[in-house]
């Protein structure tokens, strides 16, 4: 067994797929199944159950792989050992969000040094996932307040330090200048059934969906990213929501205060538990704050 092997099984857990894990990691398919195998010889027990429809973690292989990660981490750390903490690019996982990505534009192009900066937008879960797989080093979530327990009960389990990052955001209906509303002083959330609507396809914007009672929306839409997402708005036929730091009159985008709920959302910022911040990062972070 070698580090490699284990960066494969996770890779494979996290995928659920070993087709998927093998394009990702760009293996033939044959090859990492076989490797799989041969693990799980090795350590003499099956870590992945293999269905039709892919792959799940056995009872064992949900320990083996919560160790992996946890292997992968210190690796991570320890080749970093030597490097200057002052002058580290920025590795950041962050929940699909305008204002973040804004901020994490001025701050990287006002910077003395040129870094390699990364930034990854996609859903709570797979933020928190990246953060404790050591994938990136600074996560950010966005949760309602009715989510609160369920997030802190994942950071725990997941052994994640977190902090708040922004005060709540209100939210409002996203649309485009030419949307039919686009004119009007607000929409009721029970009207937001009305027209098309458009969302991301994972886990927390589903359930963000359930606190709008859109989950059944007859005209729903779902996308993997934020250029579809816009790219869907501006046909000028569907809406969103999203939370804002005040309202929107843009150029091309407007916001519509929602009538009869008010809904803010928090944010954490999170990072592995003994994980240290550069100067850099806390900069980063306090002109997110600030």
């Amino acid at each position: 067994m070698n580090f490699n092997h284990l960066e494969y099984a996770v890779a494979a857990a996290k995928a659920g797929s070993i087709r998927k894990a093998s394009q990702n990691l760009y293996l033939s398919q044959p090859y990492l199944s076989g490797m799989l195998k041969g693990l799980e010889e090795e350590v003499g027990y099956r870590i992945f159950n293999r269905t039709a429809a892919g792959i799940t973690l056995t009872k064992e292989g949900e320990m083996f792989i919560k160790s992996a990660q946890v292997i992968q981490l210190e690796l991570k750390k320890i080749r970093e050992i030597n490097v200057d903490k002052e002058e580290r690019g920025l590795n950041i996982s962050c929940f699909y969000a305008a204002y973040v990505m804004e901020k994490f534009l001025k701050f990287h192009n006002a910077s003395a040094y040129k870094f390699s900066d990364k930034i990854k937008e996609m859903g709570n879960e797979e933020v928190l996932e990246a953060v404790a797989s050591g994938d990136s080093a600074i996560g950010i979530i966005f949760y309602a307040n009715e989510k609160q327990k369920k997030y802190k009960r994942l950071i725990e389990k997941y052994e994640l330090h977190y902090d708040e990052l922004i005060k709540p955001m209100e939210v409002y209906a996203f649309l485009y200048k030419t949307h039919p509303l686009a004119g009007t002083d607000g929409i009721s959330t029970a009207n937001l059934r009305d027209y098309p609507y458009v969302t991301y396809d994972d886990i927390s914007s589903r359930n963000y969906l359930d606190m709008l009672e859109l989950k059944e929306h007859p005209q729903l839409l779902e996308v993997s990213d934020r250029g579809s997402l816009y790219d869907v708005l501006r046909s000028g036929e569907y809406l969103t929501s999203m939370a804002c730091t005040k309202p929107l009159k843009g150029d091309e985008f407007v916001t519509l205060p929602l009538l009869d709920k008010k809904i803010s959302l928090h944010s954490y910022y999170v990072t592995a538990k003994n994980y240290t911040l550069s100067k850099r990062e806390k900069e980063f972070l306090d002109f997110i704050k600030n």
